[in-house]
């Protein structure tokens, strides 16, 4: 624990935040001196109205070591991502696109990360983001990467379409038959998005060569 005094009186600061407390925090500004009372009244019992006349010098300090303990990881084992199976990629590729402040707790719960501390659980997602974006490489053609963009994300990256552009997705792989699509997820990941990344080049050729012969006539 970590001693802070705010008016005269000595306050700890857990080093470490649960996953709990680290979503509460994300409905705050930090960078806004009117919400420090609240950001530190969500993580130690403490009356926000105690610390609305502190020293903004005391409250900054006091921020300052919630902020560390906000960016602190903790390397942790989990499975790896490649055991994931078509359906739970989608499904966190939904998540993310709503952001990891909202959506954390499922996020987890896809990965099986059962952890209650936020710098465990943030390293493994983290962790998580770079290995979708080798996935995002690794599929250009398929996800239309731009060969200059940016974090591995696609090209024109429009997070609510996400969801319904993945639904669609699945609806064409199952043949539009509601009873095939939980087998559709289910599927491995990389069969399917090889499967998808075939077709999509196949249906570009095919275009294009209907192309050259609408040129000829």
């Amino acid at each position: 624990m970590i001693k802070v005094t705010v008016n005269n009186t000595k306050w700890s600061i857990p080093e470490r935040l649960t996953v709990k407390e680290w979503l509460g925090l994300q409905k705050w500004e930090f960078d806004n001196p009117k919400h420090w009372p609240y950001i530190i009244e969500s993580i130690i019992n403490i009356d926000a109205n105690e610390l609305k006349g502190a020293e903004e010098e005391s409250l900054q300090l006091f921020i300052g070591f919630i902020i560390g303990s906000i960016n602190k990881r903790t390397h942790i084992d989990y499975k790896p991502f490649s055991n994931l199976n078509f359906g739970q990629f989608v499904d966190l590729d939904c998540y993310l696109a709503t952001g990891v402040e909202k959506e954390l707790k499922q996020i987890l719960e896809v990965l099986e990360i059962t952890s209650p501390w936020a710098d465990e659980a943030l390293h493994v997602v983290e962790q998580y983001i770079k290995w979708r974006q080798v996935i995002f490489k690794q599929y250009t053609s398929l996800f239309g990467l731009d060969g200059e963009a940016e974090e591995g994300e696609p090209k024109d990256f429009d997070p609510k379409q996400v969801s319904r552009g993945w639904y669609e997705v699945i609806v064409d792989l199952a043949g539009h038959d509601i009873l095939r699509m939980d087998q559709i997820t289910e599927e491995p990941l990389h069969k399917v998005l090889t499967f998808l990344q075939i077709k999509k080049e196949k249906a570009a050729k095919e275009a294009m060569e209907a192309r050259k012969l609408n040129r000829k006539r």
